[in-house]
């Protein structure tokens, strides 16, 4: 999942980006100029927005240019205004969330997985691949695409994922008896299911594990 933050405070964009980049790809920009540029550049599943830029409110202008370049995205603002006619305003500005400055780091990383998951669409396409997460169904190219058991487990517990899921959490994850397991088998059913859908779909992530890029 990759996420933008946009803040003017520059050790408070230095400290998020440090504490979320373990978990996300994280773009941290602390200017209204550099934020529309990468909203330009890349589609995010989290917009995370300062309200105010240099002592000025600009949160809705750039909420304008967020909904305008990427509808789908949703918008959590930021923002030591915190009264509730604030909050209030940020939400008819068109924010999808409010969080009050201070805040605690697990909270802000609790808020975004939780736009995240609400705002996840139902199907999702990769490179002629399409995948129906209500139904759990794969097409390629619009053909039906036969997957096994394991298969099936291994591709929509990649899906649910927001961060690189390693080898004893996948065999944890599809096996009743993972201790009789071995890493290979993980490593040979990754292949096979790359071979029936699209080789780059499921990134190799070195000494770590998988991760299917959202």
């Amino acid at each position: 999942m990759r996420i933008l933050i946009a803040d003017d405070e520059e050790e408070l964009l230095k400290l998020l980006k440090l504490s979320l980049q373990g978990e996300w790809i994280v773009d941290a920009v602390s200017s209204i100029s550099d934020a529309k540029a990468y909203l330009d550049g890349y589609h995010y599943q989290v917009v995370v927005l300062d309200r105010t830029f240099n002592g000025t409110d600009r949160v809705h202008e750039l909420i304008r240019y967020s909904k305008a370049k990427h509808p789908q995205p949703p918008v959590l603002v930021l923002s030591a205004l915190g009264s509730v006619d604030d909050k209030v305003q940020g939400f008819e500005f068109g924010a999808d969330d409010y969080l009050e400055k201070p805040f605690d780091i697990k909270e802000l990383r609790a808020r975004i997985s939780a736009l995240a998951r609400r705002f996840s669409p139902k199907i999702k396409h990769f490179e002629g691949i399409e995948i129906d997460l209500s139904a759990q169904s794969v097409l390629k190219e619009g053909i039906p695409i036969t997957l096994s058991k394991n298969e099936q487990t291994l591709l929509f517990y990649l899906l649910s994922r927001e961060s690189v899921a390693t080898r004893e959490e996948i065999m944890d994850a599809l096996y009743d008896n993972p201790q009789n397991v071995t890493q290979n088998a993980v490593d040979e059913l990754v292949a096979r299911l790359r071979k029936k859908l699209h080789s780059s779909l499921i990134k190799t992530i070195k000494t770590r594990g998988y991760l299917i890029e959202r």
